[in-house]
């Protein structure tokens, strides 16, 4: 018996397995990161803003910014999670935001509104996803030309129009941008379905699966290309509402609505712990946790008086302190497809 017990233990010594303490927090680095990162930022700046970080007035505040980086970052783990990378969502949502704003504006109600910029993004995703597969390109190549293509519609009309780009009747969509109660309600039920789906749904298991390897996906009857299409298309449908959200904050679109969204959801999911090579490691808390841990550093750097220009170099700082504890991978690995 002790000659078997000590095979087993040689065995599970073998696979890379570690007993005790160290074996947990090995096996659990990214999620221990992941909660520690936010448990630190909100610390430290509740400390360094005398407790005002955390006021009514300011939570507010910070429910406001967080919707649009919370929707789109549950949209972007579906992608992510099959080794997929998009960097078109900034543009998309302003072409979307756009489509909202002209649809508005000819009369049609609230919900033909939504349901119009919605429509144009899923479309843009469902391009982006197909325009890789068939061509068989990088899924960041497809991404930049679906992101010149919005972002230039978008300059183009705004550029063309003598008035300012905006919902003409801006009172519909108060209930949207400043109804704390309403946000918290969306929010929270972006986050339950995003993690049912994603957690325990074949949609979730079948990206994970391909982002570990898709000729073992393949090979175990995962039909690839449909779970990739699946995955754009809820992505597409998540940064359609979060179009409309951030309309309802501004009311008005410019040639730079969006940008730098792109980057603000990689670091987020990042912040949360999310793999860029995906696979069946990743989690849809990491979209949950890093979005809110973004926007209360964000915040909270402005609250202490840090500068607009200093906030993006300590934010790019944090980016690769985060980098380089969970993205050290053998040279195996291969980078996002």
């Amino acid at each position: 018996m002790e000659q078997g017990n000590t095979a087993t233990k040689g065995k599970r010594s073998s696979m890379g397995e570690s007993p005790g303490i160290a074996g947990f927090l090995k096996n659990n680095k990214n999620t221990l990161i992941q909660y520690a990162g936010l448990a630190l930022v909100i610390v430290v700046f509740a400390i360094l803003t005398g407790g005002d970080l955390l006021s009514g007035f300011n939570l507010r505040t910070i429910i406001k910014q967080l919707a649009v980086l919370f929707t789109i970052s549950v949209g972007m783990v579906f992608i992510f999670s099959h080794g997929g990378m998009d960097i078109s969502v900034g543009a998309v949502m302003a072409l979307s935001s756009m489509t909202a704003i002209y649809t508005l504006n000819a009369g049609a109600p609230l919900a033909v509104g939504i349901l119009a910029a919605v429509a144009v993004s899923v479309i843009c995703y469902l391009l982006n996803v197909l325009i890789a597969i068939q061509f068989g390109l990088m899924s960041v190549i497809s991404s930049l030309s679906i992101m010149f293509i919005a972002r230039g519609l978008v300059t183009y009309n705004v550029s063309t129009t003598t008035e300012k780009l905006g919902v003409m009747d801006a009172e519909q969509l108060k209930l949207l941008g400043r109804n704390i109660p309403f946000l918290l309600i969306f929010l929270t039920i972006v986050g339950l379905i995003g993690i049912v789906l994603f957690h325990y749904t074949k949609i979730g298991k079948h990206n994970r699966a391909v982002g570990d390897n898709p000729l073992a996906a393949m090979q175990s009857g995962v039909q690839v290309k449909k779970a990739k299409i699946t995955g754009y298309a809820l992505a597409g449908v998540l940064v359609g509402f979060a179009s409309i959200l951030s309309l309802a904050r501004s009311t008005v679109i410019s040639e730079n609505t969006g940008s730098g969204m792109e980057m603000d959801v990689i670091v987020a999911l990042i912040l949360g712990g999310l793999s860029l090579n995906g696979g069946s490691k990743a989690k849809m808390s990491s979209a949950i946790v890093g979005s809110i841990t973004y926007i209360l550093l964000n915040n909270g750097l402005v609250m202490v008086g840090v500068a607009t220009e200093v906030v993006s170099l300590v934010k790019g700082i944090v980016f690769l302190l985060v980098v380089f504890l969970l993205l050290k991978r053998p040279s195996s690995e291969v980078m996002p497809r």
